[in-house]
């Protein structure tokens, strides 16, 4: 149920989304080109520690900062298939926003997802692009293995 609740504030699904993807993602830090069922498999199996700190309840600035910024620096080392090279670094861009704000917030406060501001909007608005800019297939095949 508190699912249902991140996704009707856009902003927090955004952010929701993001980490969701980049975490998985950060599981694999060769620099092998991935299939595209590799990295598939790899978001989907970040999901359920993703979604255990992006609960407000949950998770302090200090936890989401240094999440965001192990899972940014991992990420980097991941050679994703060209298909999701936009979705990629969407998702690379959307890590580091919230290690930096993360970063700036007293590490022992419960995150408040009102403390990105405007900019998570737009940082928001470009994964989502990224993500609906995939083919069809891709975004079945992402989807079908709980990566979005």
């Amino acid at each position: 149920m508190s699912s249902v609740r991140h996704t009707r504030n856009p902003v927090r699904f955004g952010l929701a989304l993001s980490l969701l993807a980049i975490l998985a993602a950060t599981a694999c830090g060769n620099g092998d080109r991935l299939s595209v069922a590799e990295y598939a498999r790899i978001c989907a199996a970040g999901i359920a520690s993703a979604a255990s700190l992006i609960e407000p309840d949950r998770v302090t600035w200090g936890e989401l900062h240094d999440l965001a910024s192990q899972s940014a620096e991992t990420m980097r080392g991941v050679n994703p298939p060209d298909e999701l090279s936009a979705f990629h670094r969407a998702s690379l861009k959307t890590l580091d926003f919230v290690a930096a704000v993360s970063g700036e917030q007293d590490k022992e406060a419960q995150a408040n997802p009102l403390a990105f501001g405007l900019e998570a909007i737009g940082i928001a608005n470009q994964l989502r692009r990224s993500v609906d800019d995939l083919s069809l297939d891709l975004r079945s095949a992402l989807a079908q293995s709980g990566c979005l």
